[in-house]
């Protein structure tokens, strides 16, 4: 017997191998599903504009490459640096709220470094510079307010405590007898 050479065909039996064209036209196609979106056909901007825009309108506006055609300057202008440099708010100092005299002569008589300058000066230490300064300040500004508030202890406007006294001191002599001895 003769010998046969194999082949790949099934032959009879079998199914028989198909080329790749044929198997192609075989297979059944996969479903198409619609892709999502991912913005406009290309192509979409020159046609919506032409339609959505009015005739008149320039072409710059129409065309969105198109940037605008307003001149830039490469270098600032002295002018513009200047103008850019000046202050905007004006600086001043600020002033006191003025307070009512009470309160004030609280404040004085409550202030913690007044009373630590008052105890070195007891100590009989000299006060120099920012210390003496403060110093000076609040007790000129405390004789205006007690003067102000006619707490002043210095002068003597007060009624003597004895009329025995008051009336020993009084010298009735001159103005009775009228001697100017």
């Amino acid at each position: 017997m003769t010998r046969q050479k194999k082949t790949r065909s099934a032959g009879p039996n079998g199914l028989r191998n198909l080329t790749a064209e044929d198997a192609r036209k075989t297979r059944q196609p996969k479903e198409q599903t619609k892709k999502k979106g991912a913005g406009l056909k290309s192509g979409n901007r020159n046609s919506v504009a032409a339609t959505t825009k009015p005739e008149h309108a320039n072409k710059a506006a129409q065309d969105k490459r198109l940037g605008s055609k307003a001149p830039v300057a490469l270098r600032p202008e002295v002018e513009v640096i200047a103008k850019e440099l000046q202050p905007r708010a004006s600086l001043s100092k600020a002033k006191p709220v003025p307070l009512a005299p009470e309160v004030e002569l609280a404040a004085i008589e409550n202030d913690v470094y007044l009373q630590q300058l008052l105890e070195k000066i007891e100590k009989d230490e000299q006060l120099t510079g920012k210390d003496a300064k403060y110093f000076n300040a609040k007790t000129k500004r405390l004789t205006e307010l007690l003067a102000e508030l006619g707490l002043d202890q210095d002068e003597e406007t007060a009624e003597p405590e004895d009329a025995l006294t008051a009336f020993e001191k009084t010298d009735w002599r001159k103005d009775l007898l009228g001697d100017d001895d």
